[in-house]
């Protein structure tokens, strides 16, 4: 039991040591590099496409709604060749020849200023959603940077005192082959070795798993952002 307190105890501390050795993460941090994966994202996610293609139409629909204005108007033209004397001798009094003519359907005409008024409305709230998620990815893309430059740093840590712990290990080793060292203190080396080789493959599948986060946002792989 004792054993195993003492153990725990200095794993305890080997974490400890590891926090302590974690200075900063801040000069790992590359503001211009993050400006370009939210550029990636902004040109290169999908629900961003989307969003274009949403102001794209709401534009469109402004056009058509704006063109009908000319529904309310009817242009019409009527042909009346020459027309000789009838039977009668009288000479007929109808014009002769092409005639045209404009209908206005006012009830048409005071439909479409309410139809321009609700395109262009919807022109804007498209143009408003685009910014609202201009904003919301900006967000995102930062949020995911910084949280896998966070679990990089750790691993940086964690492989760091995984090799530090394999050297410590393998001189305990030596030490104890020559009868130097306890077989008591060489098993807890064992211990601590093995903790931090585990905490180091822990932190490898998160740092992967932040990195794949990281990328599903920017569409992309992030050794192809330059």
């Amino acid at each position: 039991m004792v054993k195993i307190k003492l153990v725990l105890i200095s794993v305890f501390l080997f974490g400890m040591f590891e926090a302590i050795g974690q200075e900063s993460m801040m000069p790992n941090v590359s503001y211009p590099f993050l400006e370009k994966l939210i550029d990636s994202a902004k040109a290169r996610y999908p629900r961003m496409r989307k969003m274009n293609h949403k102001i794209d139409i709401a534009r469109y629909d402004v056009q058509l709604a704006k063109m009908g204005w000319f529904d309310g108007l009817t242009l019409s033209y009527l042909y009346n060749p020459s027309t000789n004397t009838t039977n009668t001798g009288t000479t007929p009094t109808t014009l002769v020849g092409y005639q045209t003519g404009i209908f206005v359907n006012i009830g048409q005409i005071l439909e479409k200023a309410p139809a321009v008024r609700k395109a262009k409305t919807s022109l804007a709230i498209a143009h408003d959603e685009m910014d609202e998620y201009n904003l919301n990815i900006e967000q995102i893309v930062k949020e995911r940077y910084f949280t896998y430059v966070t679990k990089l740093e750790v691993l940086n840590l964690r492989t760091k005192n995984a090799q530090d712990a394999e050297t410590d290990m393998k001189q305990t080793r030596r030490r104890y082959e020559k009868g130097e060292e306890t077989f008591d203190n060489y098993s807890k080396m064992l211990v601590i070795t093995s903790v931090a080789n585990q905490n180091k493959v822990e932190s490898e599948g998160i740092v992967l798993i932040a990195k794949a986060n990281l990328e599903e946002i920017i569409n992309g792989k992030l050794e192809d952002i330059k």
